[in-house]
């Protein structure tokens, strides 16, 4: 059920008392410059490590500061990748081992091609009567695409340059849910009794718009390639538009796939490229929608 969470704001900061003196800027700082080429060699080879898309922005750990509102360009992020440590290490469990994220700029439908897409947008906090400055706050709205609109999947207000590490369980858990819904019903003509309103209507994923519209054809390689690990993941589209591995397990959609190849919750849309022509799924999908016109 969706959920407001109110943040306390800062406190108040005393005014200076050195009114009249001029601001004092700083010299460069090499050092600063050091850091921050370090910190973007470690984004990077983070990137790298857990085979995202070069645009993919790391939001925990932070390298950075993250960002605090969505650009005027962009609509809001979408959630790439998400890892929550498991109680397999009981000294880390709940830790948030992974969040990222990827800028969209135009507002999607959200129709088959795009549903379980889940979302962040960050705004001006909203409250009248949060603390100023609000700059280094944020309101943060989680959305999925499910049955046709951005459905409202939680909301915090006030939240501060911590928020990454505050949603980050919930959108685990969203992705979990949706993928373990979608996944069974595959093979299955209804979807499972217990889901109440069901998740998915139907086996078929987005990659099957993809096959109806002539983009990609039965049998067509995929692989998702994971440098810093040495591995390439290869899976074909099946005729329904699901995705088989290697070893046999099928998959209704990317983001199931990738989330099983690589043990924590990903959107699969990103990740996976065709072998043909280097393009990965998001770029076909994209120019699906461009030829639409959606």
């Amino acid at each position: 059920m969706p959920t407001d969470h109110d943040t306390p704001g800062p406190s108040d900061v005393a005014p200076s008392a050195a009114v009249d003196a001029p601001p004092r800027i700083p010299a460069p700082d090499p050092a600063n410059a050091t850091v921050r080429a370090s910190q973007s060699r470690d984004e990077a080879s983070m990137r790298e490590w857990a085979g995202l898309p070069p645009d993919t922005i790391i939001l925990a750990p932070s390298f950075t500061a993250p960002p605090m509102r969505c650009p005027d360009d962009v609509w809001a992020m979408l959630v790439t990748a998400v890892d929550i440590t498991g109680d397999t290490d009981p000294d880390r469990a709940g830790e948030v081992a992974l969040f990222a994220g990827q800028r969209v700029a135009h507002q999607p439908p959200a129709n088959d091609l795009y549903d379980g897409d889940l979302v962040v947008r960050l705004t001006h906090p909203a409250d009248p009567t949060y603390p100023l400055p609000r700059d280094h706050a944020t309101d943060v709205e989680m959305l999925l695409a499910h049955h046709g609109r951005w459905q409202r999947v939680d909301h915090w207000c006030g939240v501060d340059d911590r928020w990454p590490r505050v949603v980050a369980p919930t959108a685990a858990a969203v992705m979990g849910l949706h993928a373990d819904a979608t996944e069974a019903a595959v093979g299955s003509p209804t979807p499972p009794p217990s889901i109440s309103p069901p998740l998915v209507r139907g086996a078929r994923g987005g990659v099957a718009e993809l096959l109806d519209a002539g983009v990609v054809t039965a049998g067509e390689e995929l692989v998702w390639d994971r440098r810093n690990l040495g591995v390439r993941h290869t899976v074909h589209i099946r005729a329904d538009g699901s995705l088989v591995l290697a070893d046999g397990r099928v998959y209704a959609n990317p983001s199931g796939a990738t989330t099983a190849l690589g043990g924590n919750h990903q959107n699969g849309w990103g990740m996976f490229r065709r072998v043909s022509d280097g393009r990965t799924l998001g770029d076909l999908r994209t120019g699906l929608r461009a030829r639409r016109g959606w």
